[in-house]
Order: C-alpha cells, then sequence, then structure tokens
C-alpha cells in the first residue's frame, strides 16, 4: 500500500493530538522543570535562626564597624555600624567564593626550600604593617637574622573634626582615604577644596574644584608655599589662612612645610599611636626597614603578605634587591594576580570576612585603637594543600609561636588598664579597668573595638624647609606624549557583583583599563572598548581602553592591577598604542 501526502500529514496530526492527552509530555515537562532546580551549581538559601554579628572590615586600614545580617550561620547582607560601608565592604561576605581565589599551593614544600635558603640571606616584605602578625615578623626576622621590609608607614593622622578649611592636592579624601563614617561626621564642618586634573568622585562631592594640568600637582604646592612665605600671591594660601585650622593633603614633598607654616600641627595634624604591645615583642623585634635601604643583590629568600595589601610596591624596585642567582619568592596571596607572577610558591590564604586578625590605625585614627576582624564564615579550605597561614608559617622557620598573637597583645592592652571598649550592639563604652581580661577577650572577638582617649597623642615634629627640593619641569618626550593618572587603590578580591560599577555604568576603572580623552583616542587610533598596549620607559602591559570626555588632554587615567602599576607610577610619561 502506497501512503499519499495527505495520510503523512493526517498520522502526524493524530499522533500529536494523541500525545496531549497522555501524561508523557507533561511528565517531561515536571521532570525538566524539577531537574532545573536541583543542578549543583544552583545556590540553596540558607536556612535558620535570623540574628546578627558584628565584626570589622578587613579590607583596608579603615576597619570600619561591620553589622552582618545571618542567617544560621551564613552572612547574607553587610552594613555599616554608625557609618555606611563603602561598595566594597558591602559585598565584602562573597569574597570566599570568588571564582579566581587562589585556593592550593604546596604550602610544606615551600617551607623546606624556605629552610633550606634561608641562610642566603632572608626577608619579609609586609604590604599591610602595623597590625599584630608585623610583630610576630618582626620578632621572626631578628631571630634569623633576616630583614623585616614594610612600605613607609603613615607618619601623622588626621583630626578631621578640628579643621575649617581642607586643601587636598590629588588626595581621594572622600573616596577611601580614611574612616568613612569619621570623613562623613566630620565633613559639614570644614570646607574642601579639590585640586586635580580629573573631576574625581571627590572633587564632584567637594566646594571647589582646582582643574589642573596634568602632572603640574607638585608645582601647584610650590606656588602655595611660596604664598606663605610670602614671594608670591595665591587666592587659595590666603582662604587657608582665613580661619587658622586649615591644612593640606597630598604626596608633594612641600606640603609638611605647607601644614607647619599654616599652624596644623598638633592641632589637626598629630602623632600616630599605637596600641600596647608585650614588652618582651620590643626587646625581640628587628627594625623596620625600607627597602630603598638594602642594598642590590642581597636577598636570596624572600617572603610576601600580600593579605589584605594596604599598598603595592612595583615589581622593579623589588627584583635587584634580589640575588642574582636563583632567588627564592614566596607570596601569601588570595589570587594569582600580584606578586605571584614572579613567586615561586603562591600560597593561598584566608580572606575577609574568613580571616581573623587585627586592624593597622587608619590615617584619620588620632589615638591608639585595636580592632579584630572577627570570621563571619568558616575558612573555605580544598584538601589536600588547604590555606596557608603567614603568620604561623613565617613563626614555625624562627621557632616564634604566633597562634596565640592576638590575645598576648590584648592582655598587654588590659593590662595598660587605659582607655575603653567600644560594643557595636549598643554603642555601649565599658571602661577597660571594669573588665577582666577574659571578658575583654570575649568582646574583642563580638566585634567590640578598643579605644585611648586622644589627649595622650603625642605632637608631630614640622618638617624641616631645607629638605624640598625645587620643582622639576615635567619631562618632554614625543615618543611618550601622555601622562598617567591613577585612579584610588581599590582590594585585590572585589565581588563580581562589583562589575556592574565597572563595566556597565563606568562610575569606576577596572583595574586592567585606562581612560583616554576622545581627541587622544583617535590620535592613538583606539576605539572605546578596545583592546591596547599601555608603553613606558620601564615596560608595557596590555589594557582595555575607555573613551571618557571627563579625561583632560593629554592625560591616561589608569587602572590600579599590578601590572599596570609593575610599568608605570603616578605623573609617568606613558603612549597608549592598538594592541
Amino acid at each position: 500500500m502506497t501512503n499519499s501526502r495527505r495520510d503523512i500529514f493526517k498520522f502526524a496530526g493524530g499522533a500529536v493530538a494523541g500525545a496531549l492527552f497522555t501524561p508523557a509530555p507533561w511528565r517531561l515537562i515536571t521532570d525538566t522543570a524539577l531537574w532545573s532546580e536541583n543542578w549543583p551549581g544552583i545556590p540553596r538559601p540558607a536556612r535558620g535562626e535570623i540574628r546578627a554579628k558584628f565584626t570589622n572590615c578587613a579590607l583596608c586600614p579603615a576597619g570600619c564597624a561591620v553589622r552582618a545580617r545571618c542567617v544560621g550561620e551564613q552572612p547574607v547582607s553587610l552594613a555599616g555600624v554608625h557609618g555606611g560601608l563603602c561598595p566594597f565592604g558591602l559585598t565584602g561576605h562573597h569574597l570566599p567564593y570568588h571564582p579566581a581565589r587562589l585556593k592550593q599551593g604546596p604550602i610544606e614544600e615551600a617551607k623546606a626550600a624556605v629552610r633550606k635558603r634561608a641562610p642566603d640571606g632572608i626577608a619579609i616584605l609586609d604590604l599591610n604593617p602595623g597590625r599584630t602578625v608585623s610583630w610576630t615578623y618582626r620578632r621572626a626576622m631578628a631571630s634569623l637574622q633576616g630583614l623585616y621590609l614594610a612600605p613607609e608607614s603613615q607618619p601623622v593622622a588626621y583630626d578631621l573634626s578640628a579643621a575649617k578649611t581642607v586643601l587636598s592636592i590629588g588626595a581621594p579624601l572622600l573616596d577611601g582615604w580614611g574612616t568613612p563614617a569619621n570623613v562623613n561626621a566630620a565633613r559639614q564642618n570644614f570646607r574642601l577644596i579639590q585640586a586635580e586634573a580629573v573631576e574625581s568622585r571627590t572633587a564632584v562631592l567637594a566646594d571647589e574644584w582646582i582643574p589642573l594640568a596634568p602632572g603640574t600637582e607638585r608645582a601647584f604646592a610650590q606656588e602655595i608655599l611660596g604664598a606663605l612665605q610670602g614671594e608670591r600671591t595665591s587666592v587659595v594660601a590666603r582662604e587657608l589662612t582665613a580661619d587658622g585650622s586649615s591644612f593640606v593633603l597630598g604626596d608633594a614633598p612641600e606640603i609638611p612645610e605647607i601644614n607647619r607654616l599654616l599652624g596644623a600641627y598638633g592641632k589637626i595634624i598629630v602623632a600616630p599611636s599605637e596600641a600596647p604591645v608585650p614588652e618582651p615583642w620590643k626587646k625581640s623585634a628587628a627594625a623596620i626597614t625600607r627597602l630603598a635601604d638594602v642594598p642590590d643583590h642581597s636577598i636570596g629568600v624572600l617572603l610576601i603578605d600580600e593579605s589584605n595589601a594596604a599598598s603595592y610596591i612595583p615589581w622593579h624596585f623589588i627584583e635587584p634587591k634580589l640575588t642574582g642567582d636563583n632567588p627564592l619568592v614566596v607570596t601569601f596571596a588570595a589570587t594569582r594576580g600580584g606578586y605571584a607572577r614572579h613567586a615561586q610558591y603562591a600560597l593561598p590564604i584566608a580572606v575577609y570576612p574568613e580571616l581573623t586578625d587585627d586592624i593597622a590605625p587608619a590615617v584619620d585614627s588620632i589615638h591608639p585603637t585595636f580592632r579584630i576582624s572577627v570570621p563571619l564564615v568558616a575558612p573555605v579550605v580544598t584538601p589536600p594543600a588547604g590555606l596557608a597561614n603567614p603568620a604561623d608559617f613565617v613563626g614555625a622557620l624562627a621557632g616564634v609561636p604566633a597562634s596565640n598573637a592576638l590575645r598576648e597583645r590584648a592582655d598587654a592592652i588590659h593590662k595598660s588598664a587605659e582607655g575603653a571598649i567600644v560594643t557595636y550592639a549598643d554603642g555601649k563604652e565599658t571602661p577597660v579597668k571594669d573588665l577582666t581580661a577574659d571578658a575583654f577577650w570575649k568582646s574583642l572577638n563580638q566585634g567590640a573595638r578598643w579605644d585611648r582617649p586622644p589627649g595622650l597623642s603625642s605632637l608631630v615634629p614640622a618638617a624641616s624647609r631645607s629638605t624640598l627640593r625645587p620643582a622639576e619641569p615635567i619631562e618632554s618626550s614625543a615618543d611618550l606624549p601622555l601622562i598617567a593618572i591613577r585612579e584610588p587603590h581599590n582590594p585585590a578580591l572585589v565581588s563580581p557583583l562589583m562589575t556592574k560599577l565597572y563595566q556597565e555604568s563606568g562610575l569606576r576603572l577596572a583595574p586592567n583599563r585606562v581612560a583616554l580623552n576622545p581627541d587622544d583616542a583617535r590620535a592613538a587610533h583606539v576605539p572605546n572598548g578596545a583592546r591596547a598596549v599601555l608603553q613606558t620607559r620601564i615596560g608595557r602591559c596590555s589594557v582595555e581602553v575607555t573613551v571618557d570626555p571627563a579625561v583632560p588632554p593629554g592625560a591616561v587615567q589608569v587602572g590600579g592591577s599590578p601590572g599596570i602599576q609593575d610599568v608605570c607610577g603616578p605623573a609617568a610619561r606613558v603612549k597608549v598604542v592598538p594592541a
């Protein structure tokens, strides 16, 4: 029998109609829905008691107080206590699950290699100095006859509440410079003048923005200094001297002398004080050594602690200090994006908020303080390697116990019987002398903060004018036509949800991006979103380009990735070429 086309269509139509009256298609749809809800990657909402935990954010030295809303043991949202958190802090509970996180490394192999090579000259670079673990490093290096290296510490602290006028020359005062709660509380009492080339977030919120030509920040500071010395005139200098409570922020070497002439020392600017430490630590600690003072080719083993690094030292400053004959570099890091590119061993570490550590004083902390970042989640450990504890690793090399260092520091503070403990849950201040050592330690581990009265801060000696150098003219270079402007420093790990700020909105530059004025982008033949190469006299690195008319002609705004910082410092001459 032959089937016509009509027969075939009648059969297909009947089959479809019959299938609709059977459970098969409906069962298939139901099963598919159930399977899609139970795939391994589907997030599971936490279930349990809803309660609040308190800690201190360890992503930067601001150390903001944090209230975590938790379901059971799982934090689901973070908020600031007595002040807001920055966007990085609000999403900090995402970081333990970051896909780019370093999760395993040869810890025991690295330890054996360091022990073997330590006699070649060992040093540790602490990129977040001022913590209790920093004292462990110093004690270990003293025992091993090694070097404790740290970036130059902030020599002063600032009391914003005592200021009436602030001149910021490129400092991100309202964008991560200090503790947001302190800055926001003092902001309504002072007039802010922001002087810089790009209208930054701080410039937008300032009372006055003074646009500077790229690279002329130091010349501007020289002008202010000359006016205060009576050698020239300046409208800004007259405004600074009008109310008697002014100071200047920035990196120019003239600024300490400007602040001395303004009378800011002892009134707004004071010497930072450290929380008490056990006396035996002071007697057995190595001195703090600047990297620039280390002889070239003298370090055979370099350990680098990148945990919550507050700064980054470009590799071309570090490399000459290493021995030329196969130096050993070990880094404790959360990702492979930093010094892990140059290290033989990159060892994974705990990250906030699974990290137990204290927080160094912020730049606007005018009196001693002690805060512990209390873990909100259990460390994410990947067997068999697990996570490295930098303090235990370094302490074990020298036989210096590190596991109980925080408690020993807390006991030393309690023994001083000074200051008070502030509990975030109720805002209550309790004098230390009214607490037992155990109660004091318990409060710290519940997210409390210890403060000592500001009246005990010492004055800062004025800078000598003889240390100032005349401003050097900006180098003119036809082959490197642009001047680099740096974005504020961001944490090494940022929640993936923060890409909304970096990509869709463009409110911040991603670490590997640069921003060009449209005219400079056309001259370089790089359209918006294009891959390009950033080239300096030191080297070159790959970047992505954002075309932004807010960037002044002749400048390039650069992100803060280690690759960019390795080849490009602020005010460096650069060029951008197509990749």
